[in-house]
Formats: structure tokens, C-alpha cells, sequence
């Protein structure tokens, strides 16, 4: 577990926590992995703070708790701003456990400008949202004027600021071939349902996909129109075997040959698809206009997986 040490900032204004729901337990103020200035950016804080843990989360979230619970979500750290005009922003700070789940929850939504905050940020209709570290952050405004984006950008930098570490990418999305992929198709995840809410790719969880798997899925610009790839990483060379056998036996209407860990068909809209085993890893093309252009990215991200991981290096 971390320490406090790590976990707690030394940049606080304020105390970190003034009033925290009856359900969220005593010691959540010393073991919280993220903390907020108590002013920034012309705003102070505004009313208690708020802790919310995974079990409860819905009750500040609603159903948009699901999303972070597919992640490694562990706590929420909301605080409300106000700025001597009256403006106000409420601040989500989530501690996700590790920056891949903070940028996973991030990549969820592609949506709003680029901006200058944290390691990648997004600003739109009120909203701000970024990644840096462990943390993912969300920003939202009471309403949206002429200042708004500005009042946003400076009180995130400010938080930006106060959370530890940088954080990169996880280390899968390295395999996606960088050639004609659209940067912000690039989704990471763990679980059946968060790839089920992107693409409902099967009937059933024939990937083997849980919280000790990873994987990425992407868009590619063809010349003929465009592919989808979906690269899972697994426990152990085995169970990336055990997958490729259960989803192509689902997924593929050919015959499957199980020595050779790969296959390419024609399916029944026309387009093509094709799987790979590749040591610990699973490559899915699907969508694909061609076979020339499905088999030439299935083999080029089978390549780089071979290559980042070799015969044995899977999830931990």
C-alpha cells in the first residue's frame, strides 16, 4: 500500500479534508493518493469537501460510477471553487492506482480542445478533463461564459501542479503500428463491459477479458475505408492461446487451426477480419475493407507485440 508520505501533498493551503460522508471511513483522510490546493487561480475553496470510495461512488456518480469501477479506482476527492465574481467549479479528483487506469478513464471520452494542463488535457462546454500521475481530473463549471475556459485551464494547471509524478501511457498502446491510426481512437481498458461500451464485438466474453487482462483498441485510415484493431495482453503466453482458440471458434465461421495461432476470413458483411496468438498477446483486425490492408496490420502489430513482449511477458 502506499504510504502517506507519498500519498498526501505538501503544497495544501487548506486542510484537505473538512467534512467527509458518514460512509466513508476515518482513516480515507490519511491514505487519500491526491490532494487540492485550498486557492488557486483567483478561487478558494467553497463548503466541505466530499470523499467518495468505491463503494460510494454511485452516490455522487450515478450509473457514471461504472466506468471508473471497471478501472482501478480507489477514491474521489471532490471540492467546490468560487472566485470573488461569483463563478464556481466543482473538482473531481480521482485517484486511479496507476497512470494507464488514469489516462484508460481519460481515452474514454475523445471529446473537446486539446489544452495545455496535466499530460493531456481536454476543455469543452464547461468541462475539463485530464490525466497526470495516478490521478485523473475533472473540472466542471456552474456555467459556462466568456471566462470560462480561462478560469478552467488556470485552476487545472494549478492542480496539475499538486498531484506527484507524471505518469505515461501504458506500455500496450506501444503496439499499435503508428502509421494511419486516428490518435483519438485509442481507448485502454480491462474488462468485457468497457470494451462492450466501445464495440460490441461478441455475445459473450469469449476474450477471457478481467481485471488482471489489458488491452487497447484502435482506428486505421485505409485507403478503401477503415480497420478496427483490438490487442489484449494477458496473464501468460497460455492464456492468450486459450483466448485466440475461444474467440475465433465464436467469432470466425471457417474452420480454426489451432497449431498455427492465426486466422483471416471474409465474414458475412464483406469486410475482413483476423486474429493472431502472439506470446501473451491477442490481435484482432475487424472492419477491415481488404484483405491486403487487414493482413498487413494484423502482421504488423503481431511484429511489435513479439517485440515488446516476446514469448512470456504478460500481465502481472
Amino acid at each position: 500500500m502506499r504510504t502517506v508520505a507519498r500519498c498526501l501533498l505538501c503544497v495544501i493551503v487548506f486542510p484537505l479534508l473538512t467534512a467527509a460522508p458518514r460512509s466513508v471511513p476515518a482513516r480515507a483522510a490519511d491514505d487519500l493518493a491526491v490532494a487540492l490546493p485550498g486557492q488557486a487561480a483567483g478561487c478558494k475553496a467553497a463548503g466541505p469537501d466530499r470523499v467518495f470510495t468505491r463503494e460510494t461512488a454511485a452516490g455522487y456518480l450515478g450509473k457514471g460510477a461504472d466506468l471508473f469501477l471497471a478501472y482501478g479506482f480507489r477514491r474521489l476527492l471532490v471540492r467546490d471553487y468560487r472566485n470573488a465574481a461569483g463563478a464556481s467549479v466543482a473538482a473531481e479528483v480521482y485517484d486511479m492506482t496507476t497512470p494507464s487506469d488514469a489516462f484508460g478513464v481519460f481515452a474514454d471520452d475523445p471529446g473537446g480542445d486539446e489544452a495545455s494542463v496535466g499530460n493531456e488535457a481536454r476543455c469543452g462546454a464547461g468541462l475539463l478533463r485530464f490525466w497526470k500521475g495516478e490521478c485523473f481530473v475533472r473540472l466542471r463549471a456552474e456555467r459556462e461564459t466568456a471566462g470560462t475556459r480561462g478560469l478552467l485551464t488556470d485552476l487545472g494547471r494549478a492542480i496539475a501542479a499538486a498531484i506527484p509524478g507524471a505518469g505515461v501511457r501504458p506500455a500496450l498502446i506501444g503496439v499499435l503500428p503508428p502509421e494511419r491510426l486516428v490518435p483519438r481512437s485509442v481507448r485502454y481498458f480491462h474488462r468485457q463491459s468497457s470494451l462492450d461500451s466501445q464495440y460490441y464485438l461478441v455475445d459473450e466474453n469469449a476474450l477471457g477479458l478481467d481485471d488482471g487482462t489489458e488491452a487497447v483498441l484502435g482506428r486505421y485510415r485505409e485507403a478503401r475505408g477503415e480497420s478496427m484493431i483490438l490487442v489484449c495482453r494477458y496473464r501468460s503466453a497460455a492464456d492468450a492461446r486459450r483466448a485466440w482458440l475461444a474467440f475465433s471458434r465464436v467469432f470466425f465461421k471457417g474452420r480454426v487451426d489451432d497449431r498455427t495461432g492465426g486466422v483471416t476470413e471474409r465474414i458475412e458483411n464483406g469486410e475482413f477480419a483476423a486474429a493472431r496468438s502472439v506470446g501473451p498477446c491477442l490481435v484482432v483486425i475487424f472492419e477491415s475493407p481488404d484483405r491486403p490492408s487487414c493482413e498487413a496490420l494484423v502482421d504488423a502489430a503481431a511484429a511489435r507485440c513479439r517485440e515488446a513482449f516476446g514469448k512470456t511477458g504478460g500481465t502481472r
